[in-house]
């Protein structure tokens, strides 16, 4: 094999333009090229590496030594070789050097984990998000016209310094300052608010507060919908706050007078606005969203999983023109796919930036992106530029067509996500389908829903949208629904309004950033007394 001259990625960084101009037919029609190239960057600069050379591989050179000698992993095999990496770099898991170290929560365990990031792989992940940026622009066109501003739901980005005093940041946060680096005048809040110190629901009340106050505010990205949804609970319930906060140029939070001295510094007394909102507030008894935004055309946002349910509840509460496009499917450990089509949750894989495999979900033989089925379910495996070998993302994801001849995958639940029913595993996307078929027989929608067992038979948790909810007839159509699956419905535990609001709220008390959290599919115990409303018992 050839020694590396010029990795994928830094051939695709430099003709972005030309894939901005002529179209980008030209790289999704590559695919299963670029997957062949990149697999063998990644087995080119493997070989000095220690991970490599005690799983017995450092010396393989083909796609069939890979898939022989090669053994699939999860963050455990890795823990030893990133903590001995963060006190001295020396190649432990790939032969490149470490730029930084990025720093997760994991959804499930709450454990702290920490990911080696190479300049190659920051470029991989970098380059999804600006491919996705430009397919935006081409989507959006108004996202090039003046005074246009944007709403960017991201965390902070605190910066540690590891043993070999190498940066420690959050993925999420180092793509914020990127963005506000490039063009920070797009933005509604200035980028010292994501530093300033101030608990979740003061950070709330502020986003609120900023988006209100800037009739330009055209555009949203949020990975997390649900938290949109609270910053329209925040303009619902505290309508006069922000109007006389707008007034008098006052945050009317808690805050550090530091902090306090920067922001206010920035943000003007506006009686002009403050005369608008109120003119508004006192004919309609609340700020509408249509009028107070009369510029907003487009949400950016996650729409496949839960999420993507949470999503449908901001879309009843915005206008109808507004428009919705899937953020990608990413992660601490790799930016996984590139959406670009309105309302769909899929996308094509980034085939340029990371070697994808497909696993089976009846452990079968582990498939490459060419051998893949349309419309099947696969546990997803990804190789990256940063030393993650066969790595078991723990995410079921669904090939959902293709780009070209690059494959388009969603993210459909974790593989942990199952109920265990009679000696079957029943997968969370499995559930999720008998709820959509009950809503659709029935032409409604529900806000949230979770599932349970108790004594071997499925319980289903759900909040409704609608306040004349009919829970006995969802709950005779489910009960129907599940027994053509083979599945015996216990209980269907309606919850008030709110319910999954107070679960993020819950979660964050726990130090987890609110912006980033996920909420369980499947759970073990029933919500409390205090939060049921209504039980039907099949």
């Amino acid at each position: 094999m050839n020694k590396i001259i010029k990795t994928a990625p830094e051939e695709i960084a430099e003709k972005l333009g030309d894939f901005y101009q002529n179209g980008w037919n030209t790289l999704f029609n590559s695919g299963a090229d670029w997957q062949q190239r990149v697999l063998e960057d990644i087995i080119y600069l493997a070989q000095d590496s220690l991970y490599a050379k005690e799983h017995g591989f450092a010396q393989i050179k083909t796609k069939a030594e890979f898939e022989a000698m090669v053994p699939v992993s999860d963050y455990s095999d890795y823990q030893p070789y990133i903590e001995t990496n963060m006190k001295e770099d020396n190649h432990q898991l790939i032969g490149l050097a470490t730029d930084y170290y990025l720093m997760t929560t994991g959804t499930a365990t709450g454990q702290v984990k920490f990911f080696a990031e190479t300049n190659i792989g920051a470029l991989a992940r970098q380059l999804s998000i600006d491919i996705w940026n430009m397919l935006l622009m081409k989507n959006v066109p108004q996202m090039g016209q003046p005074n246009m501003k944007m709403l960017a739901i991201v965390n902070c980005a605190p910066i540690d310094k590891a043993p070999n005093n190498l940066p420690i940041l959050r993925a999420s946060g180092q793509a914020a300052k990127a963005l506000w680096e490039r063009a920070g005048e797009l933005y509604v809040f200035p980028y010292e608010f994501l530093e300033a110190e101030m608990s979740d629901d003061d950070r709330l009340y502020l986003t609120a507060l900023y988006t209100v106050k800037d009739v330009d505010f055209s555009l949203v990205f949020s990975n997390n919908p649900a938290y949109f949804n609270m910053i329209l609970d925040q303009i619902a319930q505290k309508p006069q706050k922000i109007i006389d906060d707008i007034r008098h140029g006052y945050f009317s939070v808690d805050l550090k007078e530091t902090d306090r001295l920067l922001l206010t510094a920035q943000f003007s007394a506006d009686e002009k606005r403050a005369n608008e909102l109120q003119k508004l507030f006192d004919d309609y008894g609340y700020l509408p969203v249509e009028q107070i935004w009369p510029k907003l055309i487009f949400v950016g946002t996650w729409l496949p999983g839960t999420a993507g349910r949470l999503a449908k509840d901001v879309m009843r509460r915005l206008p109808k023109n507004v428009q919705y496009i899937s953020e990608g499917y990413g992660a601490s450990e790799a930016m996984l796919n590139i959406p670009y089509e309105f309302s769909k949750p899929y996308g094509p894989i980034a085939a340029y930036a990371y070697y994808y495999e497909f696993l089976p979900l009846d452990g079968g033989k582990i498939l490459s992106m060419t051998e893949v089925q349309d419309g099947e379910y696969y546990e997803l495996l990804i190789t990256t530029y940063s030393g993650l070998y066969r790595y078991n993302m723990h995410d079921i994801v669904q090939i959902q067509g293709f780009t070209g001849d690059t494959a388009n995958i969603a993210f459909c639940c974790k593989s942990s996500e199952v109920c265990h029913l009679s000696g079957k595993t029943i997968y969370g996307f499995v559930l999720t389908e008998l709820i959509e078929r009950a809503e659709k027989m029935l032409g409604i929608l529900l806000s949230y829903f979770q599932f349970l067992v108790e004594d071997d038979q499925l319980s289903v948790v759900i909040q409704p949208y609608e306040n004349d909810f009919n829970t006995e007839m969802f709950g005779e159509c489910l009960k129907i629904i599940a027994q053509e699956a083979g599945i015996i419905l216990k209980h269907l535990y309606v919850v008030k309004k709110g319910y999954y609001n107070e679960l993020f709220r819950r979660l964050a008390l726990n130090g987890r950033s609110m912006q980033n959290i996920k909420l369980p599919l499947v759970i073990e115990e029933k919500p409390s007394a205090e939060w049921l409303q209504q039980i039907y018992h099949s």
